[in-house]
């Protein structure tokens, strides 16, 4: 669905890190269970909460992308204004999925790189159409 056609102009998206190697040897626990198929997570053994979408520590990086930043790269290209960012407290994975740590696989670039690929990428493909500025701050 378009993202300009869903009810709420704001989606939540909520994303549960796979534990880092230090995490394991010290036998780390993640204390969620994700239920993505209902979007929904459970903190401890009784705490619920619905987001817009759930993804779990194994959900890779391009169908975050996908499921989150293509619809509204879409609504761009319609004339709508979009944002994403991420937020959370140090360590709870922003710079990887956003994509400002350096990654070496192309499985693992963040929602940055592949957006702005993306993005003048279909600039390239329509620009016999359109005449397009791109600011950036």
């Amino acid at each position: 669905s378009s993202a300009v056609s869903d009810e709420s102009s704001v989606a939540v998206a909520l994303r549960v890190r796979p534990l880092l190697p230090k995490e394991k040897l010290e036998s780390c626990n993640i204390c969620l269970t994700t239920i993505p198929q209902s979007n929904q997570v459970i903190l401890g053994n009784d705490k619920q909460f619905t987001f817009d979408h759930v993804f779990d520590p194994v959900s890779k990086q391009g169908d975050i992308y996908a499921t989150t930043v293509v619809p509204l790269l879409d609504a761009v290209f319609q004339g709508y204004n979009a944002t994403a960012f991420a937020y959370g407290q140090t360590g709870s994975g922003k710079s990887y999925t956003m994509g400002t740590a350096t990654c070496a696989d192309d499985a693992d670039q963040g929602i940055i790189p592949r957006v702005i690929h993306d993005l003048f990428a279909r600039i390239e493909r329509a620009q016999h159409n359109c005449q397009f500025e791109v600011f950036v701050s």
